[in-house]
């Protein structure tokens, strides 16, 4: 019977690789599968970092959770994403339905951003260190796909612009963005 697991086990990890043996669980993230392979992607440009602050190593020790929300009906229409307090002091990032057909890579820059926003310190720095967070996870992403640097979908065009800005202005071309966005006017 041993023998039988083991060559079953082996047979598997040829055919199907150990990578999907031992896939990541983000049920306590997400169970939506766009959501899902957004946030896998982030695994395979290193952003640790960000899967870890929405598993529940954050301001709130507990796991974030993601889910698409159509924002028109809460007056949020040209918003992309939010990062919402809940009842029970834990948190949910809401990303516009309308960007439900958006790239994995796309959406998971808006999870880079979001997930910096778990100290609700609302000030101009934890912002910039969202936006600069974004930006370098779209760098990755491009850096391995060049493909991305010529999306026309909203998301993509909307992360180009900000790699751009970021690459000839530098991080006081995004602290620009941030001071005459009138989103963040009341920020310290």
């Amino acid at each position: 019977m041993k023998r039988i697991l083991i060559s079953l086990y082996v047979v598997f990890a040829l055919l199907f690789g150990t990578q999907d043996l031992f896939a990541a669980d983000y049920t306590k993230i997400t169970t939506n599968a766009k959501l899902t392979s957004a946030i896998t992607s982030l695994e395979t440009i290193g952003r640790k970092d960000v899967i870890a602050i929405l598993n529940g190593y954050n301001a709130t020790k507990k796991p974030i959770r993601v889910m698409f929300r159509d924002f028109k009906m809460y007056g949020y229409g040209d918003c992309e994403a939010l990062t919402v307090k809940t009842k029970n002091n834990g948190l949910v990032i809401y990303i516009n339905a309308e960007h439900r057909s958006a790239s994995p890579e796309c959406i998971a820059c808006l999870l880079a951003h979001e997930s910096q926003h778990h100290t609700f310190t609302n000030s101009r720095v934890e912002e910039l260190r969202a936006w600069m967070s974004e930006t370098q996870a779209w760098s990755e992403f491009t850096k391995r796909n060049k493909t991305l640097a010529y999306a026309t979908e909203p998301l993509a065009k909307r992360e180009n612009y900000i790699a751009k800005l970021k690459a000839k202005k530098g991080v006081q071309g995004i602290n620009s963005l941030i001071a005459t966005n009138p989103v963040y006017a009341g920020l310290n």
